[in-house]
């Protein structure tokens, strides 16, 4: 929850697990900013809006455009066949939730025991879609991009790349890796959204502003 909650840009201080006066507060804020009753109690209406539909960025409401989001020019042409192909099998996966022990098919695919798996996944995409990577280390999928020649920072995210993440937005050690899907502009500020697996136990996309301080940075997998 302490880490829905960073992902939505607020702060319930420490990602520890205590359900302490700071977090509780954080819940509140996010309550009344999401027009739910406020009461700092995390029931079934506070979860689904943490965890369904990820980060809604652009105020309170989530608004209702006539057109789809303007995606953000990647160069000439299309994407590469690799990139489409790494986004079409991560998609396949939407809506998989792990078994218990973390059970799943991206990690036993990779020869790999259940076990915490959103690099599994980032994993398995780009080995089925011809890319090199094969980990289950958040930080390692940006090592071995670094290695590669292909990591960026923390800007100019293209569809296809790696993003990994740092939930107490200190920029140190990777907690988590997923795959932006697009990026696209509103009210002039840069967003992506996201294929993220193990995120809430599930493949799920999430949308975040593209300078997030969760954000460690960004990296195109060779």
């Amino acid at each position: 929850m302490q880490k829905e909650l960073k992902a939505a840009g607020i702060n319930p201080g420490p990602v520890d697990g205590d359900f302490g006066r700071k977090t509780r507060a954080a819940v509140m804020a996010y309550q009344r900013k999401h027009h739910l009753a406020v009461d700092g109690v995390v029931g079934a209406k506070t979860w689904k809006a943490l965890t369904h539909d990820g980060f809604k960025p652009g105020g309170t409401k989530k608004p209702a455009p006539t057109r789809p989001h303007a995606p953000i020019s990647t160069g000439p042409g299309r994407p590469s066949s690799k990139v489409q192909k790494l986004l079409a099998e991560a998609r396949k996966h939407l809506g998989f939730h792990e078994g218990s022990g973390n059970k799943n098919p991206f990690s036993k695919a990779l020869g790999r025991p259940p076990e915490a798996w959103c690099a599994d996944f980032v994993s398995f995409c780009a080995k089925k879609a011809g890319l090199r990577m094969n980990t289950a280390s958040a930080q390692q999928v940006a090592n071995i991009i670094k290695q590669q020649g292909g990591w960026k920072g923390r800007h100019n995210p293209k569809p296809g790349d790696a993003v990994t993440f740092r939930w107490d937005g200190s920029h140190g050690w990777a907690d988590h890796v997923g795959l932006v899907e697009k990026v696209f502009k509103r009210g002039g500020k840069t967003y992506i959204q996201t294929i993220e697996g193990n995120s809430g136990d599930r493949v799920r996309r999430k949308t975040y502003l593209a300078t997030s301080s969760v954000i460690n940075g960004y990296g195109t997998m060779r």
